[in-house]
């Protein structure tokens, strides 16, 4: 799992919850519509429930000595015998029933449940068993008692040969009690035999249910979204956990502990179409995202201390990072703090710095080199801000490493820094190609553009030892598409709003002829000219 600075802390975990919360959504919804599903489309079920009561009669020869609980476990496991479940479907001509028997607590009771597809044919079948179940236990009782009732007339008839000749002695007298007591059970014998002799009765017969007992639906949804919600929130961190890209200023921070943070640059929310070209600082001036660049323009100045950056490089690991959007950006803050600037575009892969102006990449910087075309003629001056020049890549060359290691292309360069204030280097990424190292000896401070939630720690730390391999001290990291973790960046420039951007090119000492905030016109203007073109800003 990613973490802040690389501690895991309370606040983590709600964190990764929202910044994965798609998956959550979607396991939750899946566990909620896959539950729903089977509860409405699955096959009904009824249920319906008769309960016997077990009887010890007193004086039973038979059962007066039972154990009541051992007569409860034994009656279950008569319940399930073949016999009665072959009965009772022979005379429902049913197959397969669905019976299940249990005790009731701590008494003699006894219940028989039986499940089917029709609530009547439940309760019929539910009390169909349990009326098969007692004619068993009787017939088998039946059996019991006529036995007894055998052993006891043989007994009785003995005595009563016996009682004539043993008359008037003590010898009599124990045997007419003797034929007396076995009359009496015999008598009990007959009266459990003409009764119930079984022990067994049904106390509380099945009726028809009025609901069916599966599905329970509001009971299994509960259990899918409870499911669905679980594997959301364990795929949430498992996601997380595999993602290697940079989620927050503490990680990027941790990463690139020798190069400062120089920049925040907010989400812009209004560029929903990234192959249109969007220029925030010149159509939203007193946005957040503007005040940022203006933030960072404040940044590299700091890191000019002691010294000017006549010039900056501007790149990123890879692609689609917003290095390009990034360059357009500090060009028109700086032309409007009242700077000459010109931005040189060496991305000769993929130019796409012209877009964002208006301007033209087919005389540009080779031209120059080669001599097809003066620096005057190849210069170009950006509409509608002053102070603000272009120059194109020209025609691509065959070897762009080997053409920015020419003489030649070290002279153009230092003309530029001679020529202007400053001077703003669209180069390509840094991990496919080596230009932007090679870029890097040749001018005052590197800028580094890390996207949230798209670079990849391996490839800033990949893009951190190719600096290094190539001796670039002055290097500054910018992190874009900042949201989520660091919402408070964005919130910060809404303060107040007499704290808005007002005119920058007086507050930063540029006077009368200074550059001020554009007019609407001229928004309007190079807004129109900047969307002529669709490449991929």
């Amino acid at each position: 799992m990613t973490t802040e600075g690389g501690n895991v802390n309370l606040r983590t975990y709600p964190r990764v919850l929202w910044r994965r919360k798609w998956w959550v959504i979607a396991c939750t919804l899946v566990g909620l519509l896959g539950a729903s599903a089977y509860a409405f489309t699955a096959h009904k079920q009824y249920s319906a429930t008769t309960q016997l009561l077990l009887q010890t009669p007193t004086g039973s020869a038979t059962t007066a000595t039972t154990n009541a609980t051992t007569q409860v476990a034994t009656e279950l496991q008569l319940l399930t015998n073949p016999a009665i479940v072959n009965a009772v479907e022979a005379h429902l001509g049913l197959s397969s029933l669905d019976i299940s028997v249990g005790d009731q607590g701590q008494t003699n009771a006894i219940s028989v449940t039986a499940k089917a597809s029709k609530a009547d044919q439940a309760a019929r079948i539910a009390n169909a068993y349990a009326k098969e179940f007692v004619d068993y236990e009787n017939l088998l009782a039946g059996r019991n008692i006529a036995v007894a009732e055998t052993q006891l007339q043989k007994e009785i008839d003995a005595a009563e040969k016996q009682l004539p000749s043993a008359s008037g002695s003590p010898q009599g007298t124990a045997l007419a009690d003797q034929l007396a007591a076995l009359q009496g059970q015999y008598s009990q014998l007959q009266v459990e035999a003409a009764g119930n002799p079984g022990g067994v009765s049904v106390f509380y017969p099945a009726t028809t249910p009025t609901m069916p007992s599966s599905p329970k639906k509001a009971e299994l949804i509960l259990i899918g979204l409870a499911v669905g919600l679980l594997v959301g929130i364990c795929a949430a961190f498992v996601v997380d956990s595999l993602d290697d890209s940079i989620r927050s200023k503490e990680q990027l921070e941790e990463l690139t502990p020798g190069a400062p943070l120089l920049g925040l640059v907010p989400q812009i929310k209004a560029w929903r179409r990234r192959s249109t070209p969007y220029l925030a600082t010149v159509v939203e001036p007193q946005s957040p995202v503007a005040e940022a660049y203006w933030a960072l323009r404040t940044s590299l100045k700091f890191v000019g201390v002691g010294r000017p950056v006549k010039s900056v490089l501007v790149t990123s690991p890879a692609s689609d990072e917003g290095k390009t959007s990034t360059v357009a950006n500090i060009g028109v803050v700086l032309s409007k703090a009242g700077q000459r600037v010109v931005l040189v575009a060496v991305d000769f892969r993929r130019p796409r710095l012209s877009s964002f102006f208006g301007t033209s990449d087919a005389v540009g910087l080779t031209s120059v080199v080669i001599g097809d075309a003066t620096l005057e003629e190849a210069l170009q001056e950006v509409p509608d801000l002053p102070g603000l020049t272009y120059l194109g890549t020209g025609p691509a060359p065959p070897d762009p490493a080997g053409f920015l290691s020419n003489p030649r292309t070290a002279e153009v360069f230092d003309m530029l820094r001679r020529r202007f204030d400053v001077v703003v280097y669209d180069s390509p990424p840094v991990v496919p190609v080596t230009d932007a190292v090679l870029m890097a000896r040749q001018t005052d401070v590197s800028l580094v553009v890390v996207a949230t939630g798209m670079t990849s720690r391996a490839s800033l730390r990949r893009t951190q030892e190719q600096f290094a391999g190539a001796g670039v001290q002055d290097l500054g990291i910018v992190l874009n598409d900042v949201s989520g973790e660091i919402r408070g960046v964005a919130r910060a420039y809404d303060y107040a709003p007499n704290y808005r951007i007002r005119d920058r090119s007086s507050a930063n000492g540029s006077g009368a002829n200074g550059s001020s905030d554009m007019t609407e016109k001229q928004v309007a203007s190079v807004t129109a000219s900047s969307t002529t073109n669709h490449h991929e800003a």
